[in-house]
């Protein structure tokens, strides 16, 4: 099996509001493999900088994940050394080549990291960028990077208050899935669902081995789905997909309805 391995800087001070770094690292992992089954993700190196303030904000899900957390405090100006200190580690990473990584990921706004940015892919190095939606349009990223994801894609958002009916049952659940198995399943396949594109049709198989990145332990035969059929027809019956089966068994699926994608996730992942 091949293997892409992967160095993530997390720049805590530019980080607005707070984000799921889990959901950060699969959408990377699902982007990386992309429909290539024998691709596999491998996260070499982590690493989180900022002052103590910014940090706090993370710990507990830096520390849950194994990344390395590094204190700048400001020296002056309210600016720290997170900037130079992510660039250093990163030029160190290629310059010893023990593990030899093959694609840098920064979360920033700073335009500083352009410069590490530049040199990364004069080694060629493919480099990604989490910006917010501003900063993801300014040309001294765009030039300086091979893709850019939106920070607002992993945002946690506050948990809306379920609105009641007129018989006194809340509207939350609105597929109503009593089963904690059941949610597993619906969250995965979401977050596999949100990282394609709209109305382009994508393989089946290679869809399950996407799911299968997301929840390596669900037993689908424990859910109300049974199976990859049963949840794809489920999804396909509330619009969100259209579930197209071929003779030939090359099933297809195709994303009818990205926006809600990302309301049920809200909705599911709280």
């Amino acid at each position: 099996m091949k293997t892409k391995t992967v160095a993530v800087y997390l720049d805590t001070e530019n980080i607005q509001g707070n984000i799921s770094i889990q959901g950060l690292l699969d959408d990377i992992n699902l982007k990386v493999t992309g429909e290539d089954e024998f691709l596999k993700t491998v996260f070499a190196f982590k690493k989180a900088v900022g002052n103590h303030e910014s940090i706090s904000r993370f710990r507990d899900q830096l520390k849950e994940l194994n990344f390395e957390i590094q204190d700048a405090p400001h020296v002056a100006q309210k600016k720290n050394r997170a900037d130079l200190i992510i660039s250093l580690d990163a030029f160190e990473k290629i310059y010893l080549g023990n593990p030899e990584i093959d694609l840098f990921i920064f979360l920033t706004s700073d335009s500083d990291y352009s410069i590490i940015m530049s040199i990364l892919r004069r080694y060629n190095k493919e480099v990604w960028m989490v910006a917010n939606e501003k900063d993801a349009q300014r040309t001294i990223f765009k030039s300086s990077t091979d893709n850019i994801l939106l920070v607002s894609d992993y945002e946690i958002k506050k948990p809306t208050k379920a609105k009641t009916t007129n018989n006194g049952t809340t509207a939350k659940n609105r597929f109503n899935l009593s089963k904690e198995e059941d949610k597993r399943a619906l969250v995965a396949i979401l977050k596999v669902l949100k990282s394609y594109t709209q109305e382009k049709p994508y393989i089946k198989g290679n869809t399950n081995n996407s799911f299968r990145i997301m929840e390596r332990t669900l037993d689908m035969t424990d859910t109300k789905f049974k199976n990859f059929n049963g949840l794809y027809e489920f999804l396909d019956t509330n619009g969100i997909i259209k579930f197209q089966k071929n003779k030939t068994g090359d099933d297809h699926i195709t994303i009818m309805n990205k926006r809600d994608i990302t309301k049920l996730l809200n909705e599911y992942s709280n």
